[in-house]
């Protein structure tokens, strides 16, 4: 079986690929409006996963940015371009995959969302990380990977948001669109070790 994760270059999509990898063929993909460089393929390799890159049309952003503006916020934005980034995957892959958790607002697809697309494309939507708090994601990241923190690190739908929003409403837009305190993750190795025995003894309360 093969299925395609979409691949951020972040720690919950690398997670997410890892989890799946002993009962599948996984391919990273990135999908992105090519506005900005990202070593999506370095990272993916850092993994030992193969990466396909996949672009979607640079309109879908500026719309996704018009709908920012008139929300005030990027959620909605955000879910919606994620949608189309799983409606074009799925002209590659019957299986894919994200890295969505159960604590994300956006771009988190509920339950009738998800049944939906699956129904509309004819694909199987898996979220390894759906059913994980932070806290258990959090200490599996840090067995596994080791990971930069900061903004716009990595190369998710955000960041080109971001670009199109600073170019064509000033950096003040941004400002007031996005949180000031979001942190993002970026994928820069991975651990030899497995989840050991002492990462769950010291989980467990």
């Amino acid at each position: 079986m093969k299925i395609g994760v979409l691949f951020s270059g972040g720690k919950d999509s690398s997670l997410a690929a890892l989890l799946l990898r002993p009962i599948a063929e996984v391919e990273l993909v990135s999908i992105s409006f090519g506005l900005i460089p990202n070593d999506a393929s370095k990272i993916a390799h850092l993994l030992g996963f193969p990466h396909v890159s996949i672009e979607i049309e640079e309109e879908l952003a500026a719309k996704a940015v018009d709908a920012m503006i008139s929300d005030g916020y990027p959620n909605n934005a955000i879910k919606q371009i994620h949608q189309n980034a799983l409606e074009r995957a799925s002209a590659h892959y019957r299986v894919i995959a994200d890295g969505t958790r159960r604590d994300d607002k956006a771009p988190l697809l509920s339950t009738r969302e998800a049944r939906s697309l699956e129904d509309r494309l004819g694909i199987d939507y898996a979220r390894p990380l759906l059913g994980y708090g932070r806290r258990f994601i959090d200490e599996l990241v840090s067995a596994h990977l080791n990971v930069k923190y900061g903004r716009c690190v990595s190369f998710d739908y955000e960041v080109e948001l971001r670009t199109i929003l600073q170019s064509s409403y000033g950096q003040e837009a941004v400002n007031n669109i996005f949180p000031e305190d979001h942190v993002q993750s970026k994928v820069i190795g991975r651990k030899a070790q497995f989840l050991s025995c002492s990462h769950v003894k010291n989980y467990q309360r």
